[in-house]
């Protein structure tokens, strides 16, 4: 495990997941270099380009102009990714992926659901996204010991200082809630296609500024949040079923196809298992 000049620490594989969870409690983050191959990095931008290029993508228009804002008015931001571009399926349900969640958030629920999937490609002149922690969507939730969501980050074109590499405050998820952050406190995860930056939901981050004229930065954004909360997309409507049925049981779990058992269950389908919607024959 190595740490680079501006503080975030990196590994390379194999992984050693028991050194990453570890500094993840520590820090809050830390990157994966070569968390996905150069094939699968070709893959996903060679179906995404096409998309990209004929979809017409407007800005953000979400009522608010300070949420449109904190989108980024510059920023192209895609959900249902798993409909869009077929080689995320394999990212969104990565076995790493997903074993690094459960371990994560275990302490905090008995299962996990994917909260989000998203393209996230920042373009040219795009100022700093404003700093915030991910579960500032649920705001009743407490802060504690373990998280609540956890995020990783898989670069699909270089990210830089330059064109908005993501900035990361060390630490952060032990901050006072009164403690704000400064962007001379703040480390950039610069990263080169493939990497991945894995942090906890509750560290202080935003999207870096992009500073340069013709250069875009794209990653997708994986997040994924314990089994009672709400997730910020609306997988059921983003994906169709008959998309869903042919996802890998686990990931369909991930996904809400499964009832949440806290003691008392939760995201029932007709007073059972919501996985019954997919006649799946009692598979799940």
């Amino acid at each position: 495990m190595t740490t680079t000049d501006i503080g975030i620490q990196r590994v390379a594989a194999p992984f050693d997941w028991d050194a990453i969870d570890a500094a993840i409690v520590d820090v809050g983050g830390i990157i994966l270099e070569g968390f996905i191959s150069a094939d699968e990095v070709l893959q996903l931008n060679d179906e995404i380009d096409p998309f990209l290029a004929s979809a017409g993508i407007a800005p953000p228009d979400t009522g608010s102009d300070v949420y449109d804002r904190f989108l980024g008015l510059n920023t192209i931001r895609l959900h249902g990714l798993m409909t869009k571009f077929p080689a995320a399926i394999e990212l969104i349900g990565h076995v790493d992926v997903l074993d690094w969640v459960d371990r994560t958030l275990a302490p905090m629920a008995t299962s996990q659901l994917m909260n989000a999937a998203e393209l996230i490609e920042i373009g040219p002149d795009e100022p700093a996204q404003f700093f915030h922690r991910d579960n500032d969507s649920w705001p009743q939730v407490p802060r504690g010991e373990h998280p609540t969501i956890v995020n990783a980050i898989i670069a699909l074109t270089p990210f830089t200082k330059e064109n908005g590499a993501t900035n990361i405050f060390r630490g952060s998820h032990r901050w006072d809630d009164d403690r704000r952050g400064h962007v001379e406190d703040a480390v950039q995860a610069e990263m080169n296609p493939g990497d991945g930056v894995f942090f906890r939901g509750d560290l202080l981050h935003g999207g870096g500024a992009n500073v340069t004229t013709d250069e875009h930065r794209r990653g997708i954004s994986l997040s994924y949040c314990v089994g009672w909360l709400r997730t910020v997309e609306n997988s059921f409507l983003n994906l169709p079923l008959d998309l869903v049925r042919e996802l890998p049981p686990r990931l369909r779990a991930y996904l809400g196809y499964e009832a949440h058992d806290e003691g008392g269950l939760i995201g029932l389908y007709e007073n059972g298992d919501p996985a019954n919607v997919l006649a799946l024959d009692n598979e799940a």
